[in-house]
Formats: structure tokens, C-alpha cells, sequence
């Protein structure tokens, strides 16, 4: 092999060997998993060793255990999913309550047609992902609705 075409290959396997490097963090990120910074600390940081490699390309590929209680826990047999049990709290504004945003009453706003029904759907996914029960659906839903034109 000539002393150029040795050039083109090792030019050629640089990208290829760093995006080898960082196969379990491109992993992690596509497929959104909660602890894809850490995971990526841990192949950028310790992947050299080989064996940090190989636990995070494990971990990349493992999937965080969801229970479907709501106050279950969702760390995981193995405890690895840290951040899945983080809770964001949320208040909800229903009919009647004061606007954080704008400080006023939204009882007696009046909607259009569109808002109503882009707050429907709103509303709509957060019962069907389980953020909402069929009676505060029911009591929000009713509320836009009074709230049309």
C-alpha cells in the first residue's frame, strides 16, 4: 500500500473510529433516554477504558421501567434510570381561577371556535397521557366550552 492511499484510509477511519467512540450517546439521545447526559459522561469520560464503553452502550440500550401507578416507583430494577423518578409539579388553571400569565379572570373570556377546539385537544392529550382523570377533563372541557362564542 502506497504511502497515499495509507493517508485516504487512516483520514477515512478517524470519523469512523470517533463516531464508534460515541456510538452509545448517539444511541441514548435518538432514542430520548432519561439519563442520555450521564450515559454520555460516562462514554466520553471513562470509554476509553473499554469497560465504560461497554456500560454505557449497555446502559444506552436499556430501557427505563415505567410502572403504571402514579406514585410507583420508576427508577428501575437496576437504578440506573436517575432522573425518571423527577417530577415536575404543574398547577392547574381551571375555570374560575386567576391566570398566572396575565393576572385575570378567564371566566369570563370568551373563546373562538379555533381556540376552543385547539384547547380541546389540548386538553384531550393530557388525559389520554394519563396528566388529567375523566372528571377533570369533564369540568375543563365544560368550561371552554361555556367560555365559546
Amino acid at each position: 500500500m502506497s504511502e497515499q492511499a495509507f493517508g485516504v484510509f487512516v483520514l477515512a477511519m478517524v470519523p469512523l473510529g470517533w463516531a464508534f467512540y460515541v456510538l452509545p450517546t448517539i444511541i441514548a439521545f435518538k432514542h430520548h433516554h432519561p439519563n442520555r447526559w450521564l450515559i454520555m459522561a460516562v462514554n466520553v469520560f471513562l470509554g476509553g477504558t473499554g469497560i465504560g464503553w461497554a456500560v454505557a452502550l449497555v446502559w444506552a440500550f436499556k430501557a427505563a421501567l415505567r410502572t403504571e401507578q402514579a406514585d410507583g416507583s420508576h427508577g428501575g430494577e437496576s437504578g440506573l434510570n436517575l432522573f425518571v423518578n423527577d417530577v415536575q409539579r404543574v398547577r392547574l388553571i381551571g375555570a374560575g381561577s386567576e391566570s398566572p400569565a396575565t393576572g385575570s379572570n378567564e371566566t369570563g373570556t370568551r373563546v373562538t371556535p379555533g381556540t376552543a377546539v385547539l384547547e380541546l385537544e389540548r386538553l384531550g392529550q393530557l388525559r389520554d397521557g394519563g396528566h388529567l382523570s375523566d372528571t377533570e377533563f369533564a369540568s375543563l372541557k365544560a368550561a371552554v366550552l361555556q367560555r365559546l362564542r
